[in-house]
């Protein structure tokens, strides 16, 4: 009996916190196309796709899948240029966007709760759904490597906590992000380079989404790293236009031989930096 009433009071809640609502909303900063996120007050209240991180790991026999065709250098972003580029459509984008932290600070984001969860949701244990779920949680749930810090955010506020425990208390926020792709834009085609302009060296976080029934953001940092991050304005041969967030890590000397950047540039470690492409779902965060 008791269980059952712990696990009515927490559904309950659920429906209560995913109730209706507005979408968190932020303001852009024209100049340098960064989003600005509000700073917390004084007592501190204020899909199915292929992440980022996820292509990162790819192994060899990978290598020809065109998720894969996100890796460049420096070098390669040239006006006039063209190269193949992998920008998967978007095509819902409120899928992408935050809800208010009332809705969602309540609800643990964890495997214990996760049979409360798939009920709520009306998802069956054995669905495609149950399996993101789970797979979402555990990267949640997973102990950061050494140097690093990671976590997962659910609104706009735990977003901010997170950069401020990185950059400090009293570092202004904000977020750059890749366009969002029509429905109608080729998952894979030929984009040339119209411009680009760095907006950030030094600290940066790299936000990649995950599939979850409200949007659920896994961030990672890495201590002692020195990274660029750049907008580039392309074109498509479709004539679509987009400002793609273009990510550089500039020292590669630790990385394995076998990274995917190396195989596709032919690379080794330590020879050039690598950067790669963040699709629209994905964000950096910089201060």
């Amino acid at each position: 009996m008791r269980n059952e009433f712990v696990s009515c009071s927490f559904l309950l809640l659920l429906f209560v916190s995913l109730a209706t609502g507005n979408v968190a909303a932020s303001h852009m900063d024209d100049d340098d196309g960064v989003l600005l996120l509000p700073r917390q007050k004084e007592d501190g209240h204020p899909s199915s796709h292929m992440g980022m991180h996820m292509a990162m790991g790819m192994d060899k026999d990978d290598i020809l899948n065109p998720a894969a065709k996100v890796f460049a250098t420096i070098k390669d972003i040239v006006v006039g240029k063209t190269m193949p580029i992998y920008f998967p459509c978007i095509e819902n984008p409120t899928t992408y966007q935050f809800l208010p932290d009332q809705k969602t600070h309540h609800i643990p984001l964890s495997s214990e709760h996760l049979p409360e969860l798939l009920r709520f949701f009306s998802f069956s244990l054995d669905s495609h759904q149950a399996l993101a779920m789970k797979q979402t949680l555990k990267i949640c749930e997973m102990e950061a490597p050494k140097g690093e810090a990671q976590g997962c955010v659910t609104s706009l506020e735990s977003l901010v906590d997170f950069a401020e425990s990185i950059f400090g208390p009293d570092s202004q926020v904000g977020v750059v992000r890749s366009s969002l792709i029509s429905k109608s834009t080729p998952v894979l085609q030929n984009y040339t380079v119209v411009e680009f302009k760095e907006i950030s060296t030094g600290k940066l976080i790299a936000c990649h989404n995950e599939p979850y029934p409200y949007a659920v953001y896994y961030c990672h940092f890495q201590w002692g790293t020195v990274n660029k991050v750049f907008m580039v304005s392309l074109v498509g041969e479709n004539g679509d236009e987009l400002n793609a967030v273009f990510l550089c890590h500039m020292d590669t000397s630790s990385w394995s031989t076998g990274h995917i950047g190396f195989r596709l540039l032919g690379l080794m470690p330590g020879e050039s930096e690598i950067c790669h492409f963040f699709p629209a779902y994905d964000m950096v965060v910089v201060p």
